[in-house]
């Protein structure tokens, strides 16, 4: 008879329960797998796609691709999968590894290198984006397990199994549900029948424009709505439109664009909206709030523990630049990392955060807290009231009650504060504990400030 050592037998059922937290997804039915990394997690092998874009180059327009990034094909590797509790991953190349660094920076994850491997661990369900060489980025998602979902289809349930579905636009009615399975990789957009209510768009799915779709999901004039887990991508243009719409949640979701204009969620107003724990990597403004009808409101909207990758084009989080309603107000951005926020804009570039009020709304009583900028970013931060003609026809509006708290920039860039005229001015606006690489803002300094005549009451604690 064979005997087994007891340390052996120990580590044996240690590595029987680590892997039981972690459920692979099916391979996505026609994509290529990642011939740059093969990722296991607590030991078990997990799907990596490749994402490489197909654009002709010579079609999309110059103001896209005159940057060395956009004016190539993107790239960018995925892997998905659920999991609970400490999850270690170990990322395999085909060359040695140099250098690697894993965003946010905030989370403080070190990296362990082997030759040609890589390892690090994750607390527990996270969503980040691994840099290692000069290599394209590998999405790392760690979604948490699912709730109770839809085993089938119904009269009010589309359900979506793994595999490829081609159902193209999707028109919902009140309280329908679509429900993408993960390894489902469904070709199409969404569309609200006129005045839906109670919609939920649930599961680890994958939802693809394949670049069809100007608009790809529209919520038009809808009330209760909720998107959680799955990915949406590829639409040509905006990915997410919110127009009128009330009481509507995204939780974590990941959005990815690659072509001009591909904003993330645009919440067009809108009222009582909450954007939490989700992933942006855009080639446009990650979340833009607007108000481009003059006749609609924005309040109340919450964006909480969001990573955005603002590629090309694209801030963060903005308010505007369309700004044709009354008011914007109650607009709360927390937790939140910004990993990159570059490209041109018609305010001479994009900032981590800002408010670009190009129109006649007051926006009011918006805050920002515990908010971390990585390095990429071409301005800090911005406040910046134009002639109302940038998109539209005017006139200019008006800031104020903006205050900044717990804000992390770990790079010096420009601060844009700037009114329009005598009446139309930037007013009484707050850093607290605002900390440019490690100092804390105790001032308009010059060499962080560009503050013009139309600013008043302009405070620090």
């Amino acid at each position: 008879m064979k005997f087994i050592p007891v340390f052996c037998l120990s580590t044996l059922l240690l590595c029987r329960l680590s892997a039981a937290n972690v459920a692979a997804y099916p391979a996505l039915s026609g994509r290529p797998a990642s011939d740059l990394y093969q990722v296991t997690v607590n030991g078990q092998p997990v799907w990596t796609e490749k994402f490489h874009t197909a654009f002709d180059l010579a079609k999309l327009p110059d103001w896209f691709t005159k940057a060395t990034y956009t004016g190539v094909q993107q790239e960018l590797h995925i892997t998905d999968f659920s999991g609970t509790g400490s999850l270690d991953v170990a990322v395999q190349l085909k060359t040695k590894v140099n250098t690697v660094s894993i965003h946010p920076l905030s989370r403080g994850i070190q990296a362990r290198i082997e030759g040609d491997l890589v390892h690090f661990t994750l607390a527990g369900p996270d969503k980040v984006y691994v840099v290692i060489n000069d290599l394209p980025p590998l999405c790392v998602f760690a979604n948490p397990p699912e709730g109770p979902a839809p085993q089938s289809a119904g009269p009010l349930v589309r359900y979506f199994g793994p595999g490829v579905h081609r159902p193209g636009l999707m028109t919902l009615k009140s309280n329908e549900t679509v429900y993408l399975a993960a390894g489902a990789l469904v070709y199409g957009g969404l569309r609200l029948a006129a005045g839906a209510t109670h919609v939920r768009v649930l599961g680890r799915g994958v939802l693809d424009g394949d670049f069809h779709y100007e608009s790809m999901v529209l919520l038009e004039n809808g009330h209760d709505i909720t998107v959680s887990g799955i990915t949406i991508r590829n639409g040509d243009g905006w990915t997410n439109t919110l127009t009128n719409c009330t009481d509507v949640t995204y939780e974590g979701v990941k959005v990815i664009s690659f072509g001009p204009g591909g904003d993330g969620i645009d919440p067009l107003g809108s009222s009582n909206v909450t954007i939490e724990h989700c992933f942006f990597r855009c080639t446009d403004d990650c979340i833009a709030i607007k108000a481009p009808d003059p006749r609609h409101v924005v309040k109340n909207v919450r964006i909480a523990h969001n990573t955005m990758v603002g590629f090309a084009c694209s801030d963060g989080v903005t308010i505007g630049f369309e700004t044709n309603g009354p008011e914007i107000s109650g607009v709360r951005v927390s937790d939140c990392d910004v990993i990159q926020a570059r490209g041109g804009s018609r305010v001479d570039g994009h900032s981590a955060f800002s408010i670009i009020c190009d129109g006649p709304a007051v926006i009011h009583d918006i805050v920002y807290e515990d908010i971390r900028a990585e390095a990429d970013v071409l301005k800090l931060f911005e406040l910046h009231i134009t002639d109302g003609t940038k998109y539209g026809t005017g006139p200019a509006g008006h800031i104020r009650g903006v205050h900044l708290r717990n804000i992390t920039w770990t790079e010096p860039r420009p601060v844009i504060l700037q009114g329009f005229d005598a009446s139309h001015r930037v007013q009484d606006v707050t850093f607290e504990n605002c900390r440019v690489q490690g100092r804390r803002l105790e001032g308009p300094v010059p060499a962080h400030f560009q503050v013009n005549g139309f600013v008043d009451d302009v405070k620090f604690r």
